[in-house]
């Protein structure tokens, strides 16, 4: 008689994300002509669950954008630069241009704001 053996599934934290990047769900974009910006973005989710929290570096006068994998959902994105200045919004992020985060910074300051990202 042969035994058959199943494979244990691991724990929920041990398991890879398998949830597919929304398209843009982050847009970065830095307005200093000669600096390098690096900052911490937070995406906190209804229940003040940190969901993401990554550091985004953007280049001098260019735009960054970030495929997260988050469900669709408003989640308040916190942005930091720095350590000096911050802000945070709540945003929708999901699928379209008009669902994703954009961040916004130059001369020391940091803005966070819901919507298309307009070059």
């Amino acid at each position: 008689m042969q035994v058959l053996q199943t494979k244990s599934e691991p724990p929920a934290s041990d398991r890879p994300d398998r949830r597919t990047p929304s398209s843009e769900s982050l847009s970065v974009r830095n307005y200093d002509a000669a600096t390098v910006n690096t900052l911490s973005v937070r995406l906190v989710d209804s229940r003040d669950e940190v969901v993401v929290d990554r550091s985004v570096s953007v280049e001098p006068s260019e735009t960054a954008s970030v495929r997260l994998p988050v469900d669709r959902a408003t989640y308040r994105v916190e942005a930091t630069l720095d350590e000096d200045a911050s802000d945070s919004a709540e945003c929708l992020v999901g699928d379209t241009p008009e669902e994703r985060a954009v961040v916004e910074c130059g001369n020391g300051v940091v803005t966070v704001t819901a919507g298309r990202h307009t070059r």
